[in-house]
């Protein structure tokens, strides 16, 4: 009954926002505006849900067919809904989702500092908003980089904070209430700052930063809803 009664707030809230304003690349379904989420306006799509990040690696599959085109398989660590039904149904692509905590909804439980799978397993990994979550996001890297084909490709995304020199993390904040004052979010270790990319080159990856927000530019970027702070780093072995 709950279910039923969200998919009727879906819906009409989608059709109360439908428009040509903004649009999600995800669903294809354009609006007003975006939904508000809990801590900023303009992020979510009334339809499917798609947050900024999401809508830009949808963006960036679209921009670079490549990238899914040369896949056979891929593995989603946390997967989100809004990807999760496009990537499921993509002809030709085993597509494997991952989650550590989360109980019935998931293919493998896996801890990502620890993978239980064999090297170069999989030709595309994705890991969105993963790594803040992990105390040894080091050990989480060089797990991302060993189960990545050698001619594969990891996509990674974390909050970034552009106007930081670099990371910050302290292991002595442990309270809820510091870590989300400090680190955005109660069950965040850290606060990325753009050094991310050197902390994966050191895992061992070659990295990519893809800024689709200035690739796009201003009105299109706004069309999508994307995020400045929303850089795509695509890693390759």
């Amino acid at each position: 009954m709950n279910r039923l009664a969200t998919a009727v707030r879906v819906r009409a809230a989608t059709a109360r926002h439908r428009g040509s304003a903004v649009r999600c690349p995800l669903c294809e379904h354009g609006f007003d505006r975006f939904k508000d989420d809990w801590n900023r306006p303009d992020a979510l799509c009334w339809r499917c849900g798609s947050h900024e990040r999401h809508r830009a690696q949808w963006l960036l599959f679209e921009r670079r067919p490549q990238l899914l085109a040369g896949a056979g398989s891929l593995l989603h660590f946390s997967p989100e809904w809004c990807l999760r039904e496009r990537l499921a149904q993509r002809p030709g692509l085993r597509y494997v989702t991952t989650d550590l905590d989360r109980s019935q909804d998931v293919d493998l439980h896996l801890d990502v500092t620890a993978l239980e799978l064999p090297d170069g397993a999989f030709d595309a990994v994705l890991c969105s908003h993963v790594l803040e979550h992990v105390p040894d996001d080091a050990a989480a890297m060089r797990e991302l980089r060993r189960v990545t084909a050698p001619d594969g490709w990891c996509l990674v995304m974390v909050p970034l904070a552009l106007d930081r020199a670099g990371t910050y993390e302290d292991p002595a904040i442990t309270s809820p209430a510091d870590r989300q004052r400090e680190f955005l979010q109660a069950d965040h270790v850290r606060l990325y700052a753009r050094d991310i990319g050197e902390r994966l080159d050191a895992a061992g990856f070659t990295v990519a930063v893809v800024d689709l927000h200035a690739e796009l530019g201003p009105q299109d970027a706004a069309r999508h809803g994307l995020l400045a702070a929303d850089l795509i780093f695509l890693c390759r072995p």
